[in-house]
């Protein structure tokens, strides 16, 4: 009769062989990648007042930012982008000169009005993997 702790199929693995094998199954894990999210600062702004559009958790190594009116990534929206490699600015035809879009591809709105409560979309060119867009809201409240 066979000895009931090894069957007859079975390799012979040593101890640094599973620890080895542990260790690779734990750090070849694909590394997560956080969210893009917008925080508007302050969150509630009133007429009148200034409101900055913070992005956070930046893909590594983008191209460019562009930014929208709300949720449509097209040129009727299109406000301003941003290309990281010439430091170019460029504006589109939903610019109304109180906006400024800088390096870390957060938005600057002055003045607000009106018009300006609502969504707002950043379109991240990543360089290579396409385009990621995350929209981010705002809520006006007249004093």
């Amino acid at each position: 009769m066979r000895p009931l702790s090894a069957p007859p199929c079975t390799l012979h693995i040593t101890w640094k062989e599973l620890v080895l094998t542990a260790s690779l199954l734990i750090f070849w894990n694909a590394p997560t990648t956080a969210q893009v999210t917008i925080e508007a600062h302050p969150t509630n702004v009133s007429e009148g007042n200034d409101v900055l559009l913070l992005v956070h958790n930046l893909p590594q190594n983008p191209a460019a930012y562009i930014w929208y009116k709300g949720q449509i990534m097209d040129l009727h929206h299109y406000i301003t982008a941003y290309v990281i490699e010439t430091e170019r600015i460029v504006f589109g035809p939903a610019y109304s000169g109180r906006e400024t879009v800088y390096s870390n591809a957060s938005l600057l709105i002055q003045s607000v009005n009106q018009k300006d409560t609502g969504s707002y979309t950043v379109e991240i060119i990543k360089r290579g993997d396409g385009n990621e867009g995350v929209t981010g809201n705002f809520t006006l409240y007249r004093e």
